[in-house]
């Protein structure tokens, strides 16, 4: 069963799920884009702990359930990824795209342990677009995760 409920990380009243289930719960915010599940406790925290540094330092323990808030980190495929990137005093969203390898790149793209063989598309990190903390709904729709209509609010 899913429900919205007020964000804890930015306070967002429309934006944030929670999904009930029997043994676990999961939470997603579209607004501030911070998830979290019901084993994110202090009990379950070196298990998280080998993430990004910049995933780390942006932790929020929410009070209230006893777990702890993390940035997601969105991977999609072939439909590119978002991510935080920065610092803890100012950071923002990327989406980077999977884009196609060209011929002159090819060679610098092998597949591991298959001679002659090579990737033949990337993400495109190096272009990555920009959004702010609180867009990461927009960043979601661009992706193509989440339709236009959605979350009009």
């Amino acid at each position: 069963m899913e429900r919205v409920i007020d964000c804890p990380i930015c306070y967002d009243p429309d934006r944030c799920f929670e999904d009930m289930q029997e043994k676990f719960r999961s939470y997603m915010c579209f607004n501030c884009g911070f998830m979290s599940n019901s084993h994110y406790t202090e009990e379950n925290l070196a298990k998280v702990e080998n993430t990004s540094k910049l995933v780390n330092e942006l932790k929020y323990l929410d009070d209230e359930r006893k777990i702890y808030w993390y940035p997601s980190v969105v991977n999609m495929g072939k439909l590119g990824i978002i991510f935080p990137e920065g610092n803890v005093e100012h950071w923002v969203w990327k989406y980077a795209k999977v884009v196609e390898v060209s011929e002159e790149e090819l060679k610098d793209y092998p597949i591991p342990g298959k001679d002659g063989e090579f990737y033949t598309e990337k993400l495109d990190i190096d272009n990555a677009l920009t959004f702010g903390q609180y867009e990461f709904l927009e960043a979601c729709k661009l992706m193509g995760i989440t339709d236009k209509e959605s979350f009009s609010a």
